[in-house]
């Protein structure tokens, strides 16, 4: 990226946080500013486990050589859009209640002096299942009778998903109505625009993965455990159900092909994190996580990797 030859610096219109499309005229490139870098960072290199795709992402810090170099550069641009943005919602508050954008009021301008760290993404060209209709799966993957290779992997790969999500406690992408012993999960009403579909591919790739620790570990690993069972069981509302009901927002409906695929994912997943217990794979995301970020994250990314570990372990025996 050439960083003094910026053509543009565009805000995606979805989501409170900021998340900017930028482009020199050759290369476009992704950038996004998380409330938890590391989290993030580590759930990406988690992800990628599971052998589910993620975007290249590329951690910048202070520390960064690369750093002061980005800000000169970025940093009017932004403001500029975070200008436009506080006019744009100060004339939405003047509205009636009943014809305020209160989506885009709860818009959160970016301030990299308070949030220095963010994220550069490349390759993330797409959509997300908001921008997508049944249609279009139709067309991409063939129907459920006749599913080609790129559906096949798709629906594979959406069951170790939700395995994923389950695991790190994301309500942020699936249905999640309910998780048995806990009872009801804010916000829980399933992010599509968080499930993200290459535009050349048509392959599944995992953005905007986030947790919630603030639970008691035990606990959760016990719903965990029991909602894996519901699922290889074919009980009612299983892992399959929350993949159907999320898909169902498009109007897509998930018949038995779909749903044996989703099922085969479901079961690599699981079988992934039994391997989780026997390798050092949590040791080496959480050094890699360090390594890109700031060395006064370690004591947030080892209390992640720890929930992750305890509910893995717990899970297991």
């Amino acid at each position: 990226m050439r960083w003094n030859r910026l053509k543009y610096v565009i805000r995606s219109e979805y989501g409170q946080d900021g998340v900017y499309f930028i482009s020199d005229g050759q290369t476009k490139q992704v950038l996004k500013a998380p409330d938890s870098p590391y989290s993030e960072l580590f759930l990406s290199l988690l992800a990628e486990s599971f052998d589910l795709n993620t975007p290249e992402i590329k951690a910048f810090c202070p520390e960064n050589q690369q750093y002061e170099e980005i800000i000169r550069y970025i940093k009017p641009e932004i403001e500029s859009i975070n200008r436009n943005l506080r006019e744009t919602q100060k004339q939405e508050e003047q509205k009636n209640e009943y014809e305020r954008d209160f989506e885009l009021i709860e818009k959160r301008t970016l301030n990299l002096d308070s949030s220095p760290t963010f994220f550069l993404m490349e390759n993330l060209k797409g959509r997300s299942l908001r921008d997508i209709t049944s249609k279009n799966l139709i067309d991409w993957y063939g129907t459920d009778e006749q599913l080609n290779g790129a559906g096949r992997k798709f629906f594979k790969d959406l069951g170790k998903l939700l395995v994923f999500d389950l695991l790190v406690r994301n309500v942020d992408r699936f249905i999640f109505w309910q998780l048995p012993g806990i009872g009801e999960v804010e916000s829980a009403l399933g992010n599509i625009g968080n499930i993200f579909i290459q535009d050349s591919t048509k392959e599944l790739i995992v953005i905007d993965s986030l947790t919630d620790m603030n639970i008691e570990v035990v606990e959760y690993a016990e719903a965990v455990k029991e909602i894996f069972a519901r699922t290889l069981n074919a009980s009612p509302d299983n892992l399959i159900d929350r993949g159907q009901q999320t898909l169902e927002l498009i109007g897509y409906e998930v018949k038995k092909n779909s749903q044996t695929l989703i099922l085969e994912g479901v079961n690599e997943g699981i079988n992934h994190l039994h391997n989780l217990t026997q390798a050092d794979t949590l040791e080496q995301i959480k050094q890699e996580s360090l390594r890109q970020l700031s060395q006064s994250e370690e004591r947030k990314i080892d209390m992640l990797s720890q929930f992750i570990k305890k509910i893995v372990e717990y899970f297991s025996r």
